[in-house]
């Protein structure tokens, strides 16, 4: 959702009052967020807890070998992969919609 809204984690992270680390570590899940923190960042995104809270990430939109090593990986270039992600769904969405036009 951050990322569909262009908000970088420098941003968020001043908007929620921690630091870009602290930010990211959360957000790959690796430090556990607290329910007054979900609350906060419900209200930056503007949009409603069920659309954002852990319970309903969905684990396999992000393949399990980048979960693994994020550690490893530099957070610039798990964002990347996430936006990357998320184009190339969109992508094949509109290519399957112009299929079914053509049929």
């Amino acid at each position: 959702m951050r990322l569909k809204l262009e908000i970088t984690q420098d941003v968020m992270a001043n908007l929620l009052d921690m630091t870009q680390a602290t930010y990211s570590r959360k957000e790959r899940g690796l430090t556990k967020i607290t329910n007054d923190e979900w609350n906060r960042i419900t209200e930056v995104l503007d949009v409603d807890r069920s659309e954002v809270i852990e319970e309903n990430f969905k684990k396999d939109s992000i393949p399990t070998n980048f979960t693994k090593r994020s550690s490893t990986i530099p957070n610039g270039l798990l964002d990347q992969i996430a936006f990357l992600t998320k184009e190339n769904l969109e992508l094949k969405e509109k290519i399957r919609k112009l299929e079914n036009q053509d049929n």
